[in-house]
């Protein structure tokens, strides 16, 4: 439910702001217990600093209901209607328990609760010490979104013995398809035998994790629950979890360079750090759902309902070694992926570039890929940061006297917002970047005030659903100047907001025993672009729309509950003469690609393959019987098969130089060379790139008809 109305930091927060959080909480003694002080400190955070707090009226009170029970049985496997009955008076009268910071509805949820998982402990091992007819009649309904509440226990209790039927079923289909695939030999009752030892193992160890939720973990689930219907990026951290955040938000993370957060009972991919172990072998995915995890030479074990913690400890070990995930695809589709563990290479992280041309065109095109706004990597005196590094690019890109530059920002999550004003600079003579607006107040206007520009040629920015938070201001403000061309997915991913983080302890004088309180994340601020919209929730969305496949599936800020809306400002005065691209010339630039698009083969299957992930997304529903069950996985990796394979093949008709200016390094030793050669192969297949490239001789051929470029009139 919706309902109204990767992180950035920056130091334009107001002297008010700050006094606020160095004062000491009134009301509060020694007496008062850590749950109150908690509700109450992180309350009165959000009352007083939240971009657009929310009134504590009905309406918040049915919203913080529905997703603290979601959140405490969101596959409802626990609750009956009769238990909601006993919990839903509550549902109109939360916010005046919070308000009043009483406790009587969570006391009450928390002894719901544990009855309720101990009901279905029960109900689970009557289940799995049954037995189990493989052929069994009708379908399940995957997707607890689409079901009510069981009626009564009876109910339940069948539910319980629909979902583990239906996960022996998935484990014999599982080693059958495995045993065919290897042209083994099989006996479909050993299997089976074998099956319900899998899942047993499974659900023992599953509820062994759920049993040993304490009440702190029950309370921070209600604190969050609070916060984040407020908007998603709004929360409470525990001092453990602040410092994993930390950790995270500093590629910090070892192993196999992925950031992860829960989903459910699964643990996902958020995104993939450039440069590390599964950024360089490419199969894993922003939006895979973790499954199981297998150290080399041993069985995977299986993490549902495993916490953060405990699954990144599993997933982490020494470089050199592998461990083997078992993922699910966004498309339901379940794969297993190995990889080799690894320190980050930030090399790899870095911007770089190369010369692109096409083989019947003269134009010498510059690519610069950049993954993220880093900054201050390489330790004392080695310092780096994407500012810096865009500009000698850009430079070296001059002295090889290219037509043209792409600028490929897909995948960067964002960073360094100082960098980004910095670096839109590059482009243009000097003015406004971007707007920032608190709850209050006027509107900060963050300029470029650097006269200088590096590069003053045909510009092309590349973005995708996952170009987020500082990408989006880069782009947003290079396509509102007019300097540049945005080509990509139908929108970027929509995070417009600021978040900062304010210590608890700092609000309370005393009560060291409940110390320490944690941390509070508040939503402050949003980015505007300089023509007033936000970039929340909308994104960017590009001049020219390349189909990707999420094309068809709403993914990023808008894929989240309780986003924040987007909203638009006043404008600010601004203006460029440095290379001016006009609406017509969009247009045109536009149906040339159009025209490309719908001739090419690769493009085709690409439009196809994003309504395939969309239907298998949506499609929640899976036949219980083995054959029937096995039909349809097949019939689903039938429709996979047509699509493998699209992008393995180097595309004809491009052609990729390094710099000559980069040779000496690249050539430095045997490591580089091969990243190299890695990078070089990873842009001849990429059709995006291409797509782009023929996009920019476009602009090249009309640029003095369509274009005005300083120095040339």
């Amino acid at each position: 439910m919706k309902i109204r109305h990767l992180t950035l930091s920056i130091a334009v927060f107001s002297l008010s702001l700050v006094f606020f959080t160095s004062q000491v909480f009134p009301g509060l003694s020694g007496e008062d217990d850590k749950e109150r002080i908690l509700l109450e400190t992180m309350m009165a955070h959000i009352e007083r600093l939240h971009f657009d707090p929310l009134e504590l009226d009905r309406k918040f009170s049915q919203v913080v209901f529905d997703e603290y029970i979601h959140r405490l049985d969101r596959n409802k496997r626990f609750f009956t209607e009769e238990d909601m009955n006993e919990l839903r008076p509550y549902r109109d009268r939360l916010h005046s328990q919070i308000a009043a910071r009483d406790f009587e509805f969570f006391e009450l949820s928390l002894g719901i609760t544990e009855r309720a998982v101990q009901r279905a402990y029960d109900y689970y091992r009557q289940g799995i010490e049954g037995d189990f007819t493989i052929n069994r009649d009708g379908e399940i309904e995957l997707d607890a979104d689409n079901v009510d509440f069981a009626a009564n226990s009876e109910e339940l209790k069948e539910r319980w013995q629909e979902y583990l039927h239906f996960q022996v079923v998935d484990e014999v289909v599982k080693k059958v398809s495995r045993a065919e695939r290897n042209e083994e030999s099989y006996d479909i009752d050993t299997f089976y035998v074998a099956a319900v030892e899998t899942v047993e193992e499974r659900f023992d160890t599953w509820f062994e994790r759920v049993k040993k939720n304490t009440r702190e973990d029950r309370f921070n689930t209600y604190l969050n629950t609070i916060a984040n219907v407020h908007d998603p990026h709004t929360g409470y951290f525990k001092p453990k979890e602040k410092e994993d955040f930390n950790m995270r938000m500093s590629n910090q993370l070892e192993g196999i360079g992925a950031r992860l957060t829960t989903e459910g009972d699964f643990v996902k991919i958020v995104n993939i750090v450039p440069g590390g172990p599964a950024w360089r072998q490419g199969d894993l995915e922003q939006n895979d759902l973790i499954l199981k995890v297998a150290q080399e030479g041993e069985d995977p074990v299986d993490i549902t309902g495993w916490s953060l913690d405990d699954v990144v400890s599993l997933i982490r070990g020494p470089k050199g070694t592998i461990v083997t995930l078992t993922v699910r695809k966004i498309d339901n589709k379940v794969e297993e992926i190995e990889i080799e563990r690894d320190v980050v290479v930030f090399e790899e992280g870095f911007a770089r570039s190369v010369i692109l041309e096409r083989e019947d065109r003269s134009a010498r095109v510059g690519y610069i890929n950049l993954p993220s706004f880093y900054f201050n990597i390489g330790g004392s005196g080695k310092d780096r940061n994407s500012k810096d590094d865009v500009r000698k690019e850009l430079m070296k890109l001059n002295d090889e006297g290219v037509d043209g530059v792409i600028l490929d920002l897909r995948n960067n999550g964002g960073g360094s917002l100082n960098d980004v004003v910095d670096m839109t600079g590059f482009f243009i003579e000097d003015g406004p970047v971007v707007q920032v607006k608190a709850r209050t107040g006027q509107p900060l206007v963050l300029d470029d005030k650097d006269s200088d520009v590096v590069y003053d040629g045909p510009l092309i920015v590349m973005v995708n659903s996952f170009s987020a938070s500082a990408s989006e201001i880069l782009a947003a403000a290079l396509q509102d100047y007019g300097r540049a061309i945005v080509v990509g997915g139908k929108s970027t991913f929509g995070k417009g907001t600021v978040q900062r983080f304010y210590d608890l302890d700092r609000m309370i004088r005393g009560n060291s025993e409940h110390k320490p309180l944690g941390e509070v994340k508040v939503t402050t601020q949003k980015f505007y672009r300089i023509n007033g919209g936000s970039t929340q929730l909308k994104g960017v969305q590009p001049d020219i729309v390349l189909p990707d496949n999420f094309h068809y599936t709403e993914v990023g800020e808008r894929d989240y509950d309780y986003a924040m809306d987007w909203t638009e400002i006043k404008p600010v005065p601004f203006s460029q003469d440095v290379f001016v691209i006009d609406s017509d010339m969009i247009k045109w630039l536009e149906q040339r690609s159009k025209s490309r698009i719908s001739e090419s083969e690769i493009f085709g299957k690409v439009v196809e393959n994003a309504k395939r992930l969309s239907s298998q997304r949506e499609n929640s529903i899976r036949p219980m019987d083995l054959d029937s069950y096995r039909d349809f996985l097949q019939k689903r990796e039938d429709d996979a098969e047509r699509f493998r394979g699209m992008f393995d093949d180097s595309i004809e008709g491009m052609v990729i130089e390094n710099l000559m200016s980069d040779m000496d390094f690249i050539h430095s030793d045997s490591s580089r060379i091969a990243r190299n050669e890695s990078f070089i192969e990873n842009v001849s297949k990429d059709i995006y790139i291409f797509e782009s490239l023929a996009i920019m001789d476009d602009l090249i051929t009309v640029k003095d008809k369509k274009a005005v470029r300083r120095g040339d009139e």
